[in-house]
């Protein structure tokens, strides 16, 4: 009896074992290892995230992206051969004990709040009269160090009865508070209001929740503009390219004359570009490209641009840039 059912399993196993190899061998291959992988990206117009315009330039004004990769077998072996791209563990991508989900959220509300930072400031930079409305205050970041029943995703309404209408206000009332004082939140926490709590920590001298916040709002004007993202696209670095190009088709500016112009930086209310991770990547995918220009951060993400084009000899003008109204000026001077 035994000798028959050993007989049908060899059959089975020589007639169809080639599937299971081939199965075995996809699941090798395609299986997400606790890594991601950082590693040169490419382009996206930046006139593709402006839906109501007509206005066309003679070049393109472009924001840089990194490629991030979740790693498996094979794309973990070539990071390791490529020296331009790197690897990560699932814990360095992350802060703390915060979750992929929160880091995923957080970059969300960070790109909505940068689009609308950057549509608000080309408005005041075109003399474009304009009114926020509809604006909301989330929680995007907890610290480990911090005292709090609070959860990333948390709509803030008010402080100690104090309503809560844009980050300024929240900001406003905890300065005027002690460290270790205990303070009483009203958020909007899965469509229901309740009541949550923290005490006051020491960060670098000042009391603080310990959080991150971020700003969303709509913007009214006679002058409206409609933006569009991808579901893949999050995070503020594409804030300065977004502003230059808003204030190029609001203005009816090409500002490009005809130079394929690549740039990253984040942007604030006030114009001031910030810093931002990867820059590496987004030159070298800039170049690759075919970029003529970059626009770049000045200080840390200058040098280190600065530094990578001198080791590849890239041929490509690197612009360092403090402000909005610096890199306006360069491009109207090109």
């Amino acid at each position: 009896m035994f000798n028959k059912i050993y007989e049908k399993i060899r059959k089975f196993i020589k007639k169809f074992g080639f599937i299971f190899i081939y199965i075995f061998i996809f699941l090798i291959l395609t299986m997400d290892l606790p890594y991601y992988i950082s590693a040169p990206g490419g382009l996206m117009n930046t006139k593709d995230k402006i839906k109501n315009t007509n206005f066309k330039m003679s070049g393109s004004l472009n924001m840089a992206y990194v490629t991030e990769i979740h790693a498996t077998i094979p794309t973990l072996i070539w990071a390791w051969i490529n020296p331009d791209w790197d690897v990560e563990t699932e814990a360095e991508t992350v802060t703390g004990s915060e979750s992929v989900e929160d880091m995923e959220f957080r970059n969300k509300m960070m790109l909505e709040e940068a689009s609308n930072t950057a549509l608000k400031l080309a408005y005041e930079k075109s003399n474009i009269e304009y009114k926020m409305k509809n604006v909301k205050v989330y929680l995007t970041y907890i610290d480990d160090l911090a005292k709090t029943n609070l959860q990333v995703g948390d709509q803030i309404l008010k402080v100690d009865n104090t309503k809560i209408n844009t980050k300024e206000d929240l900001y406003n009332y905890i300065s005027t508070k002690k460290v270790g004082d205990k303070v009483t939140f009203e958020v909007i926490r899965n469509n229901k209001k309740t009541s949550k709590k923290a005490t006051l920590i020491d960060v670098q001298g000042y009391p603080k929740v310990g959080a991150l916040v971020s700003e969303t709002f709509n913007l009214k004007s006679n002058h409206p503009i409609k933006l569009k993202f991808k579901e893949s696209e999050s995070g503020p670095s594409g804030g300065l390219m977004l502003t230059l190009t808003l204030y190029s088709y609001l203005n009816e500016i090409d500002l490009t004359h005809g130079h394929t112009i690549v740039g990253t930086g984040t942007i604030d209310e006030f114009g001031n570009v910030g810093e931002i991770s990867g820059v590496k990547y987004k030159l070298i995918g800039a170049v690759n490209k075919g970029a003529d220009i970059f626009l770049v951060p000045a200080g840390s993400n200058y040098k280190e641009a600065k530094k990578v084009k001198n080791e590849k000899g890239y041929k490509i003008d690197l612009v360092p840039v403090k402000t909005f109204d610096e890199a306006l000026k360069y491009l109207e001077n090109l």
